[in-house]
């Protein structure tokens, strides 16, 4: 008993020394002796594995695993095993093993991409749903591959994974997009080829001006204008005819204190400006309709407000827009300069309640608001508020498509985006257990 126990200890005394292959030795020697000894045929695998011996590696873990079926490193390890191999099908199966038995373990979500990995070569629909599971449930492990901190084999998992969920959504969203350009000239679908093409990092995003950096949506060869002539848009007529009445309702759920909330809500955006506002009602808002969520019971009180809103030429693109908000800017509050998420959409800013000294910077040039005034302004350029009075500012802020795209574009735009954001729902519904009955069916 003493014997083992030493060298057990001798083992691990090896190993913190950085006598890997001595350590090796001694566990070979316990193995001759007790064939069923799980953490010496681990080590042995490891080092089976690391010398190329894969076949062997296998066999060693599958040894392992008869004495202790749910060890999920072993599973774990018999997985890279097998994917190494080849044998995408038996690493599955590894994988699924090791999570059915483990999954309120803490790393559990790490074993559920390896498998999504593997799953790809068999299935590739099933792995893109694995994998965006993981990406919503676990984000540190979607942007892991940029994070230079992390272990190397975690950052390669990422990255394939990464790969994988845009390669399989870039195949689905070309092939609607073949469709929907079928029997259109190529100098008519060009640019939206093109968008597709930036949208998932095939070809670099191309910007006209060297102030405008959409971070998200950058579609190409749009006319660059920070400001446009609002009196050169039909529905401008019918906004600031309606503006009385529009900021009534607005006004009405500001002062109950309805839905108000910091605009920058519970969001670290990496703009140290911007971020001085998180959670900060300085900068605070209301919205009736955001990320293309309709709020239809703040709209319900905003009668006149909602049947304005369905005259504009508003893109509905699930997900992502459009957004219809009160935004409200504290005396002495500023928006420091940051780029807006998408040149696809032009943003609109009626004037509801506007003091003196307030400005907004967009571009190189600045516009003040004027009550009951539309102001339109492109925000992938640069831009930056501020309020410098002793009283709120408010504006009502609407998105509306840019002029320049075509009908056909506008059509493929909200394609990509149906198609983008399908992905991200079934993500935001799946369960751990649903992805290990879909699987179990299959094997």
């Amino acid at each position: 008993m003493n014997t083992e126990i030493r060298t057990v200890q001798d083992i691990q005394h090896n190993l913190q020394s950085g006598n890997f292959d001595e350590a090796v030795d001694i566990a070979k020697e316990i193995v001759n002796e007790n064939p069923k000894d799980v953490y010496c045929l681990s080590l042995i695998a490891q080092s089976e594995f690391n010398s190329g011996q894969l076949k062997q590696a296998s066999k060693t873990l599958k040894k392992a695993l008869k004495v202790q079926n749910d060890e999920i490193n072993l599973n774990r390890n018999l997985g890279i095993v097998y994917n190494k191999l080849g044998k995408f099908k038996k690493s599955v199966k590894a994988y699924h093993n090791g999570i059915r038995h483990n999954k309120k373990h803490s790393e559990i979500l790490l074993d559920v991409l390896l498998l999504g990995i593997s799953l790809y070569k068999i299935a590739p629909q099933k792995a893109l749903r694995v994998i965006e599971f993981v990406f919503y449930n676990a984000p540190q492990l979607k942007s892991a591959y940029m994070n230079q901190q992390e272990l190397p084999f975690l950052q390669e998992a990422s990255n394939i994974a990464n790969r994988i969920a845009r390669d399989e959504k870039y195949a689905e969203q070309k092939q609607a997009i073949d469709e929907i350009c079928l029997g259109f000239e190529a100098d008519k679908t060009k640019r939206l080829y093109d968008f597709l093409d930036i949208f998932h990092g095939i070809q670099a995003p191309r910007f006209a001006d060297k102030l405008q950096r959409p971070t998200y949506h950058a579609f190409p060869d749009l006319e660059p204008i920070p400001f446009y002539d609002a009196q050169g848009f039909s529905w401008t007529k019918h906004l600031e005819d309606n503006w009385q009445a529009i900021y009534s309702e607005l006004d009405a759920l500001y002062t109950e204190k309805t839905a108000v909330k910091p605009y920058i809500n519970g969001i670290i955006t990496g703009n140290e400006g911007l971020d001085a506002l998180a959670d900060s009602l300085d900068w605070s808002s209301i919205h009736l309709i955001q990320g293309g969520e309709f709020k239809t019971k703040l709209l319900e009180k905003c009668p006149v407000t909602a049947k304005v809103l369905k005259k504009l030429p508003m893109p509905i693109l699930s997900g992502n827009a459009p957004e219809a908000f009160l935004s409200v800017l504290k005396p002495g509050a500023e928006i420091k300069p940051h780029f807006g998420l998408s040149n696809i959409k032009l943003t609109v800013h009626l004037g509801l309640e506007i003091p003196i000294d307030c400005a907004i910077h967009v571009g190189e040039e600045v516009q003040s608001w004027q009550e009951g005034k539309v102001l339109v302004f492109d925000d992938s350029f640069e831009h930056e508020a501020w309020n410098r009075s002793d009283k709120e500012r408010k504006v009502f802020i609407i998105e509306i498509w840019h002029p320049d795209l075509t009908k056909l574009e506008r059509q493929g735009i909200t394609k990509i985006m149906e198609l983008q954001h399908g992905v991200v729902e079934v993500a935001m519904q799946d369960s751990l257990k649903s992805i290990l009955k879909m699987l179990k069916k299959m094997l």
